[in-house]
């Protein structure tokens, strides 16, 4: 009987002081990236809407980890995501700084309605460089009328300072860039399809003027 007491004690003992599962990693810190504050644009408004599609590009850019970069090696920065994936995020910011800019009549998401031009892009870059400290968005833009034709294509870059190494300024950072990225690439979309609706409408009266002369 005292033996058994004993062992039970023992036991007890242990049970008290040794774990037999890991402590859970702490929860990421999760961050919005989203639209803020947008600046209309100078000119008249198009008659036109225009659907934002969603952007390719490396997985690992468009995904909801942020990326820190050391020359050619890529990194997460640890226990930090987004919200969202980086791709859906970035689709939507796109979508409603379009908008707000206020030269297109409505912009959309693409296959949600129909549109008289299509943003298509491919994310390049989307990260914060080691050697410059700063966070890169760089995308490869098109606007595209219907049928798949494109009107004009640019190459859209924005960058903001990272002042720290923290994961919160980092997140910072990049909204910035990916915000002044849409812009650009807003500016650049109504920019063109500004010019194609005046091309259309020269050639609308070219025959009409060709008709006078005679």
């Amino acid at each position: 009987m005292k033996r058994l007491i004993l062992l039970l004690a023992a036991t007890s003992a242990l049970g008290g002081c040794i774990s037999l599962l890991p402590k859970p990693p702490p929860p990421p810190r999760t961050y919005v990236l989203e639209a803020q504050d947008v600046q209309e644009l100078q000119g008249e408004p198009l008659d036109a809407v225009v659907a934002v599609a969603a952007p390719t590009g490396e997985r690992a850019l468009l995904g909801a980890d942020l990326i820190w970069r050391t020359g050619d090696t890529i990194a997460y920065v640890a226990e930090s995501q987004w919200s969202n994936r980086a791709s859906d995020a970035l689709q939507q910011v796109l979508a409603e700084t379009v908008i707000r800019q206020g030269r297109f009549r409505a912009s959309t998401r693409s296959g949600e309605a129909r549109a008289d031009y299509e943003i298509r892009w491919e994310v390049l870059d989307f990260e914060v460089r080691e050697e410059t400290m700063t966070a890169r968005f760089s995308a490869d833009v098109r606007l595209v009328a219907q049928g798949r034709r494109i009107i004009a294509s640019e190459l859209v870059v924005a960058e903001a300072p990272v002042s720290d190494r923290s994961s919160s300024i980092a997140a910072q950072a990049l909204a910035r860039a990916a915000r002044e990225g849409s812009a650009r690439i807003g500016m650049f979309a109504a920019d063109a399809a500004t010019q194609e609706q005046a091309r259309i409408a020269e050639e609308a009266d070219q025959p009409s003027a060709a008709s006078i002369n005679r």
